[in-house]
């Protein structure tokens, strides 16, 4: 018998071995998710071109399944491509049927939309149980206001919450925990097509070039109106130049926190008093630059508990090194981008929208983070980064399926659970070309889902802090408006569980201050609560 080669032995081998898990799968066009951003130019010709457009994850209908909101650009002056003129396709509402598919109902919701879109964010603003929208333009915003019949209507006006400025990120919080979400509006920078680049002639001029926007606090007033509170909460800084907004209780305190990612200036955490007044910290807790003392662009913030300590950390994706800022007990930040091994994994990238998840469901938050290039159309590959409970992380992309080796020019990222299943997937939108739905089948954990609704604090529960114990394992996470860069996710609180098969103890600590106590959970499964009246 002749031997065979050690090649052909090995061919052999990997043929006859089981295949690895693809943990995501491309279902787009099975779901039926058709939606293309329209770009109106052939190239990347100014800063506004480069960032692309989101949209927001919402269940509208209360059917128990989340629906997807996509936001579109129109032509604009200036900014757009003659070349080009339309006409604009309208902002897309995909309705989910709960069986893995999507319908189109934008013109039956009356959810077309106008404009030059940037992002949207989801919200009960009048605590009717229908969450409502609001869509962030380059102009005008709009805010829809569900009726609960599946249709919505505009109340822009009425509400008073039509800022006018270059939009791109907004998010509900209540700031002053009266029970009404109040609304925050990141804006970015007043463009100047006539404005050219003095140290890269031919390149579009950087952020820096033009002046920055203020960005705007509207608190509800609980009669379907707004005022804005800005100057009075201490928020009005019109130096900066937005790119999202992240509210979460940095502190555990009770209250919503303010996390401003900024382009090419300081990014800026504010601290809330607990009356909705706010004082900028992030130079002296250590989240205002980089490791090595740079302001680069930076796009938006994942938070979530990254080591296990109970304390809320901050990703932050960024053109040029992110980070990756651990809090400790005094409530100080160390940016462990490096030694986390983030920094080299993600160096040869810009990032964009970056998420956090537990896409194994192994207990502990892992990262997506989707790429693209700032000055080209040519598209880059994403990242899938898995963690192992300490804060370190390995490149996952080999086990993420075949999207994780297709170059996109990703912008947007938002974790949902379209089917229920308790595996976290992915939606990604791309500057230019369609939206992306990767579905998670590679999740083996258990898990717990929490849909909350508040009753004597805000209906749609953001701003409760859950503490969760299990299998001799304690989680501490919060459910908040879940804003990255353009996009807001799937509002419900996920938890992955690895090997525990009973949640000892689940502790819900409501923005209203009164705690629930639930125990003996079973897991696996979708747990609405309802706070206590």
């Amino acid at each position: 018998m002749t031997a065979r080669p050690l090649s052909a032995l090995l061919v052999l081998a990997a043929a006859l071995a089981p295949a690895r898990a693809q943990f995501f799968e491309d279902v787009t066009d099975r779901a039926g998710l058709k939606f293309t951003h329209q770009l109106f130019h052939e190239r990347i010709a100014n800063i506004l071109l480069s960032n692309g457009a989101g949209g927001a994850v919402l269940d509208f209908d209360r059917d128990g399944f989340m629906d997807v909101y996509l936001v579109n650009w129109a032509p604009l002056p200036g900014v757009t491509s003659p070349r080009h003129p339309g006409p604009r396709q309208p902002n897309r509402l995909f309705r989910n049927r709960g069986d893995g598919t999507f319908e189109d109902v934008t013109a039956r919701a009356g959810l077309e939309g106008s404009g030059f879109g940037s992002a949207a964010a989801a919200g009960d603003f009048d605590n009717d149980g229908f969450p409502d929208l609001y869509v962030v333009n380059f102009g005008r915003n709009q805010l829809y206001r569900n009726r609960g019949d599946g249709t919505f209507e505009d109340v822009t006006a009425r509400a008073g919450v039509g800022d006018t400025g270059t939009g791109i990120s907004a998010a509900w919080l209540d700031a002053d925990r009266d029970g009404w979400l109040d609304l925050f509006v990141a804006n970015y920078l007043t463009f100047d097509p006539a404005t050219v680049s003095e140290q890269n002639p031919g390149a579009y001029p950087g952020p820096l070039a033009y002046p920055g926007e203020a960005n705007v606090l509207y608190r509800n007033r609980g009669d379907g109106t707004f005022e804005d509170v800005t100057r009075a909460a201490g928020l009005y800084v019109p130096g900066h130049r937005a790119m999202s907004v992240t509210a979460f209780d940095a502190d555990r305190d009770g209250d919503p926190d303010l996390y401003l990612s900024n382009d090419d200036t300081p990014n800026m955490l504010w601290l809330n008093d607990g009356t909705g007044r706010f004082r900028e910290v992030a130079l002296e807790v250590g989240v205002a630059f980089n490791s090595i003392g740079e302001a680069p662009g930076s796009m938006n913030a994942a938070v979530a508990d990254f080591n296990g300590d109970g304390l809320m950390d901050l990703f932050i994706t960024r053109l040029g090194y992110g980070s990756l800022y651990l809090r400790n007990a005094r409530g100080l930040y160390d940016d462990r981008m490096f030694a986390s091994g983030l920094g080299r994994i993600t160096q040869p990238y810009v990032g964009w929208g970056g998420v956090a998840l537990d896409f194994d469901n192994d207990g502990d938050p892992d990262l997506f983070v989707t790429n693209g290039d700032a000055f080209v159309l040519t598209g880059t590959l994403s990242l899938l980064l898995e963690n192992d409970g300490r804060a370190n992380f390995t490149d996952a992309a080999a086990r993420g399926g075949p999207f994780f080796q297709t170059r996109v020019n990703g912008r947007g990222a938002a974790v949902l659970d379209f089917n229920n299943d308790g595996r976290p997937d992915l939606l990604v939108t791309t500057l230019g070309g369609p939206a992306i739905l990767l579905q998670n089948r590679g999740a083996t954990g258990h898990w717990l889902t929490l849909a909350l609704e508040g009753t004597r604090s805000n209906r749609s529960g953001f701003g409760a802090l859950i503490t969760l114990q299990a299998g001799g394992r304690t989680w501490h996470t919060e459910a908040f408006c879940p804003t990255g860069f353009l996009m807001q996710g799937d509002p419900r609180v996920h938890v992955g569980l690895g090997e525990a098969t009973r949640v000892d103890r689940l502790e819900i600590r409501w923005p209203s201050g009164q705690t629930q106590v639930l125990t003996n959970l079973a897991v696996d499964r979708i747990l609405k609560i309802i706070e206590p009246r």
